[in-house]
């Protein structure tokens, strides 16, 4: 097989962005019907070879792809937050009809907050509140506390200071998805906003992978 990088036509191009890498693909022929033909088949060629890495295409987003999944299941989730301050939530609701799955979310951007919505203080003295223990603990709050079928807890460092001796951009991610969980950790670059964004997006691609197993 010919290696897609060394396509000439159709072309290839790659673009680094907040969501992911994206690929464009570029066809020239004779009319639109070829065009549409040749574009096809590379694109069959390509997912062939990337399709675990792949969540979308054209103007699909990852909030949209995975509110698609949720409804497939009947599945609904619900959110804790604490670095992020809610954008993950906003996300979630960016996307219409978004109602049908996503039951709510918290903003927990303190401790006392955390503590409040079923956080253990105990843990939160034990681990601090920047680490795994307590993203699965935010992660299982938010599901019983709203009654839904899946939890995302997310607490990190947004920055610009460290807090608890961790650098800004480290982050703990957990999905509840009815009763078991996985927390995840990433290191993420950037100032204060786009350290939130990087973590809202994790969070939504971890979520997808929760869901197809």
């Amino acid at each position: 097989m010919v290696h897609p990088l060394s396509w000439s036509n159709p072309s290839m191009g790659i673009y680094a962005k907040t969501d992911g890498i994206h690929l464009r693909l570029i066809a020239k022929a004779k009319d639109e019907r070829e065009a549409e033909q040749m574009l096809k088949l590379a694109e069959a060629k390509l997912s062939g070879i990337l399709t675990p890495h792949i969540w979308g295409t054209d103007e699909d987003s990852l909030a949209k792809v995975v509110g698609e999944i949720l409804g497939e299941k009947k599945l609904t989730l619900a959110t804790m937050e604490s670095c992020t301050g809610g954008l993950l939530a906003s996300t979630l609701t960016d996307v219409p009809g978004s109602s049908r799955y996503y039951k709510g979310g918290l903003v927990c951007h303190c401790n006392a907050m955390k503590v409040a919505f079923g956080v253990s203080a105990q843990l939160i003295d034990s681990y601090g509140a920047v680490s795994p223990q307590i993203a699965e603990e935010m992660a299982k709050a938010t599901r019983q506390k709203i009654g839904a079928d899946i939890g995302v807890g997310i607490t990190g460092v947004a920055g610009p200071d460290e807090l608890e001796g961790k650098p800004p951009g480290v982050v703990y991610i957990a999905v509840d998805n009815r009763g078991e969980v996985q927390v995840y950790s990433g290191v993420y670059p950037g100032g204060r906003e786009e350290i939130k964004q990087r973590t809202v997006v994790a969070s939504l691609f971890r979520l997808r992978q929760t869901l197809l197993g």
